[in-house]
């Protein structure tokens, strides 16, 4: 099936739909169901007991199929046991109510199929309800029964495709959101480093230029009032100066090598993602040796995030990220999405495995269909020499 035509409604409207679905199933089966409770003795005939058995199939096959936990996979063929059920349930009954079930089959199928197969799947159970209607009515009448359920079929199927897009839109919309707002995080990351690296070339260029001048200044003014009663504070000037110098030295250098506040950044990437709880553990002491080590790590989870929400289908996402016995960091994802038949690493994840090798790690992936998708990654202490 289609990834684009996968899109979830929210809880609340497939909890409605589904309560409007088994209302109809009920109230279409509910004349048999008194009949038969009125006369048991009708089970006795084929026809009552096709009826009750196709029945009982469609009402079992919606229920399940309209869970909001069935398998994309498993849709389409309990469809397909409904709409088997539907017509023979028409075929067997004597209100001629029964149609009205193969509307909530057409009100299935936009989530289930393209929405060129969708329309295919309802002609064909329309042409096949023509043919029942045909073979127990008289033309004219067959016709005008026909045509009141292919425009009960056709409405659903209309609203139905609507929804669909709505959801896909109101999704895709959703993963744009948290896209921008983990870029926005990114970029305020390295805003601050800007201006980090900025101050650090002001000390170093103006400040440490003087205190050098300086420094170098009162070395010569010692040298020359050498056996003087000033030369003692002119000394002690000088070594102020010298130490003052290896401070800014000292300050520049570290202002160079702070990294981004990496916890920080890590629970803003991973707040309000629409549609997935994020499980984030991470040990509040946590940092890393370099700024390029912490950048690949935070890209790393973004990654993470985006395409968990752009291609798994899930609903929960465990990140946990842990100091290792050597010193460096492990990084373990895992959600509860479809997972893959056969994963192939996109853009995202082998530029994710450009920067970890890079910086002498790994990253490792596994993806089962039905399973979801874990990823383990791992940095080293320090930086290595490029491969």
């Amino acid at each position: 099936m289609s990834l684009k035509h996968a899109a979830r409604k929210p809880a609340s409207i497939r909890r409605l739909l589904r309560v409007a679905g088994l209302l109809t199933w009920a109230v279409v089966g509910s004349p048999h169901v008194e009949d038969v409770l009125r006369e048991p003795s009708l089970l006795s005939t084929p026809r009552e007991l096709a009826w009750l058995v196709a029945f009982l199939a469609f009402g079992l096959a919606y229920w399940w199929n309209a869970r909001a936990e069935v398998e994309d996979r498993r849709g389409i063929p309990l469809m397909g046991v409904q709409a088997v059920s539907a017509l023979v349930i028409v075929a067997t009954s004597r209100t001629g109510v029964d149609g009205a079930l193969l509307a909530i089959v057409a009100a299935q199928a936009p989530e289930l199929l393209s929405q060129r197969r969708a329309m295919l799947w309802v002609l064909a159970q329309s042409v096949a309800l023509l043919l029942v209607f045909v073979s127990i009515y008289p033309l004219s009448r067959a016709l005008l029964q026909a045509l009141i359920f292919i425009g009960f079929q056709g409405f659903t199927l209309g609203s139905a495709v609507v929804m669909v897009r709505e959801a896909e839109a109101r999704g895709e919309l959703a993963r744009l959101h948290a896209e921008l707002q983990s870029t926005q995080v990114l970029l305020a990351a390295s805003e601050r480093e800007g201006e980090r690296l900025r101050i650090a070339r002001e000390l170093h260029d103006s400040l440490g230029h003087h205190l050098t001048a300086l420094s170098l200044n009162l070395e010569a003014a010692a040298h020359t009032a050498k056996d003087t009663p000033s030369a003692e504070h002119l000394r002690r000037a000088r070594e102020a100066a010298r130490m003052l110098l290896s401070e800014v030295r000292e300050t520049v250098s570290a202002l160079r090598d702070t990294p981004a506040p990496l916890l920080a950044t890590l629970r803003q990437l991973a707040h309000d993602m629409p549609g997935l709880a994020v499980h984030l553990e991470v040990p509040e002491t946590l940092a890393l040796d370099s700024a390029e080590a912490t950048h690949s790590l935070i890209r790393c989870v973004q990654e993470v995030l985006t395409n968990t929400l752009r291609h798994a289908h899930a609903t929960q996402l465990w990140i946990r990220i842990v100091p290792t016995k050597e010193g460096g960091v492990r990084v373990m994802t895992r959600d509860d999405g479809r997972g893959a038949r056969s994963p192939m690493p996109g853009a995202g994840l082998t530029g994710m495995c450009e920067r970890f090798t890079r910086l002498g790690g790994r990253v490792d992936w596994r993806a089962e269909e039905g399973k979801g998708w874990e990823l383990d990654a791992w940095l080293p202490a320090e930086r290595r020499a490029d491969a």
